[in-house]
């Protein structure tokens, strides 16, 4: 319904900016040139709208969702659930937006468990989410701190209904621990 008031309205500004072109074009006070720049800055005007509502489009069309992400406090000893809203096209998408959204920092003294790690890749395909990471140096973190790390993942990944598995990969690599302190089931079950 939205998209069909934006296109009347972009219809009826390219409208009035053709009647004000045919006017200025019929006014025989102006130059060739004059009427000219006129012409052009009208359809500028025009082209711009339109690009402004197309854009503005593009941005309504993705879908919008509130989700939970799981960090910690700061002496990592308790899991803090915190709303994020993220926008995406694709179940890709969402999976991709739901990792990044893992990866910020939170309010008050919530901190991410994932802030240094880096998603690689990350795949949803027939309920299974393969995420490739890499852990750079010093990302590492106890055995506590890997516990809640892999529960974070679980409970953020976990929320949507089309997931229901998770096979966590180091470096392309599916190994035994994440960080050398817990068991690395593949795939982790929802």
């Amino acid at each position: 319904m939205s998209h069909l008031r934006h296109l009347r309205k972009t219809m009826g500004l390219l409208l009035v900016g053709a009647m004000l072109i045919s006017a200025t074009a019929a006014c025989g006070a102006k130059s060739k040139d004059d009427q000219n720049v006129t012409a052009n800055r009208q359809q500028g005007a025009s082209t711009s709208q339109f690009e402004s509502q197309s854009s503005e489009l593009d941005r309504t069309s993705k879908q919008r969702q509130t989700i939970h992400v799981y960090l910690t406090d700061e002496e990592l000893t308790v899991l803090v659930d915190q709303s994020r809203d993220i926008e995406y096209d694709t179940d890709q998408e969402k999976i991709a937006a739901a990792l990044d959204a893992l990866q910020q920092q939170g309010d008050g003294n919530a901190v991410s468990l994932w802030s240094e790690a880096e998603f690689l890749s990350s795949e949803l395909k027939e309920g299974v989410v393969t995420i490739n990471i890499h852990l750079p140096e010093g990302s590492r973190l106890g055995a506590s701190g890997e516990v809640m790390a892999l529960e974070a993942l679980k409970k953020t990944m976990f929320q949507f209904d089309d997931v229901k598995s998770i096979d966590l990969l180091v470096d392309g690599e599916a190994v035994d621990s994440l960080m050398g302190h817990e068991e690395l089931p593949h795939p982790i079950v929802k």
